[in-house]
């Protein structure tokens, strides 16, 4: 039995010793996510930006190295030092023929962090731009000898914007804002803040009508030069992405936030938006009281490109009430069908992975998750959007105001049967007809001489999607 534990974990932690001395012989950072154990190199040097008395003299100097994947994707890395000793991290383009690092491009863009505690996260400023297939290296200084874990990854996160928000629940949930970008959506005021770095969203609808509580907990808060943890800062807001109401901010240090929101309806969605101060990297837990309990914490829903289908993928955190997945599409991001359900597989503490394949292509989609719980209530992922410059785009126009007749000029990208409903403002169906189109421009008339002037839907839905328009019958 001894021999077996000795061969696990040989298995998981991969120990290099005599490299990283210099970015000739840099230690290789597999993007896998595993966390591996690497030894910190006998080369000695000084701190570059850190200046804390912590960073003071000189210390040990370890340099690992990684290339990036062709989306040119961040690279987000979790370090943990031996002992807690301090580390500071810092990021170079080049290695010169003489084992030297070279930086003409980071100097003035400061993709460094210095790790007061020996752990955290490190990502590349958020105002960097990554090059495609390209390796960089990672200087990491450190006072004393010992080991160093790193894990790696590339990373995009979701949740950047609003409509990508995480879901979350009364169920906390770890997460950090490394890779994320400064938002637009919203200004620095609403957050208590000056300026926006590096904003993550997060959404949760009220269950019961009243105040909810947001708790932001376990933050931990790394800065670039500062030699100080800066902190956060934190924007609560009502509405929906696009139209969003403020309601309060907070800016604080690192530590626990409990925000209490005013009283609102149930059903009301409430989104929050954390930003580091001086773009820090924080990780913290955040969980909401009285939102609606969430079948499955949803860590990341995203959507790609394949070469004859749209994939899918979702990972879940947990799942506490036997979920289930509706898979919803539209073609115009605001009308959505359901294209099918995936059921849930229950793990409980355990990350899952989800896949689905949407053979039916466009040159604009939109899809979301639909998740439920056996006790009916639901939630929604944020939307991810596929735009495909190598399909056609199929249009249906037609003038928005008309008296007798309604003609449609349909663009098909392929032979196709199409329902054609006309809805009026109580919700009734007033006109419908079935039709056959052909690829290519087809023109198709509805008599609406016997409609009543006002306004009216047009709703054209064939066996792949559905589209809505209003127009006026005058």
């Amino acid at each position: 039995m001894k021999t077996i534990w000795a061969i696990i974990l040989l298995a998981y932690c991969t120990v290099a010793s005599g490299q990283g001395t210099s970015c000739t012989n840099a230690i290789g950072l597999t993007l896998d996510d595993s966390c591996r154990i690497y030894t910190i190199s006998a080369t000695t040097g000084t701190a570059l930006h850190c200046t804390s008395g912590l960073y003071a003299g000189v210390g040990q100097l370890t340099v690992f190295k990684f290339t990036t994947n062709s989306s040119a994707s961040c690279v987000l890395v979790h370090i943990t030092t031996s002992g807690g000793q301090a580390a500071e991290v810092s990021m170079f383009d080049l290695c010169s023929g003489g084992g030297n690092l070279q930086t003409p491009q980071h100097d003035l863009i400061p993709s460094h962090v210095c790790f007061d505690d020996g752990k955290g996260y490190w990502a590349p400023c958020e105002t960097e731009v990554l090059t495609a297939n390209t390796t960089y290296y990672l200087r990491v200084w450190t006072p004393g000898t010992g080991t160093i874990t790193m894990c790696a990854k590339n990373y995009t996160p979701p949740n950047s914007t609003c409509a990508g928000a995480t879901p979350i629940s009364s169920t906390p949930i770890l997460d950090n804002n490394s890779c994320n970008r400064g938002s637009t959506e919203v200004i620095p005021g609403a957050l208590c803040a000056n300026s926006l770095e590096n904003t993550a969203f997060y959404s949760y609808t009220i269950d019961v009508t009243g105040a909810s509580i947001v708790t932001i907990s376990n933050i931990t808060c790394d800065n670039s030069d500062l030699g100080v943890d800066a902190g956060f800062q934190i924007g609560f807001f009502t509405g929906n992405c696009g139209a969003l109401t403020w309601q309060s901010c907070y800016a604080d240090s690192n530590g626990t936030v409990n925000a209490t929101t005013g009283s609102f309806p149930a059903g009301t969605r409430v989104t929050v938006a954390i930003d580091g101060m001086i773009g820090s990297n924080c990780s913290y837990t955040i969980s909401a009281f009285n939102a609606i309990p969430l079948p499955a914490s949803l860590r990341y829903f995203s959507a790609w490109k394949k070469p004859n289908s749209n994939g899918l993928k979702w990972l879940t955190l947990a799942e506490t009430n036997s979920p289930h997945f509706d898979i919803e599409k539209s073609l115009d991001g605001l009308n959505f069908f359901k294209l099918g359900t995936v059921a849930g597989k229950n793990h409980n503490n355990t990350e899952t992975n989800y896949g689905f394949d949407d053979p039916a292509i466009s040159a604009n989609q939109y899809y979301r998750l639909k998740i439920v719980g056996t006790n009916g209530k639901f939630v929604y992922s944020n939307v991810a959007r596929i735009k495909r410059e190598d399909v056609p785009e199929e249009s249906v126009t037609f003038q928005n105001y008309v008296s007798d007749k309604l003609v449609l000029k349909v663009n098909s990208i392929e032979n196709k049967t199409a329902n054609i409903r006309i809805i009026d403002a109580l919700g009734r169906e007033r006109k419908t007809q079935t039709t056959n189109f052909n690829k290519g421009e087809n023109s198709c008339t509805i008599d609406v001489q016997s409609l009543n002037m006002g306004i009216y839907y047009l709703v054209f839905a064939d066996a792949t999607s559905q589209k809505q328009w209003s127009f006026v019958k005058l």
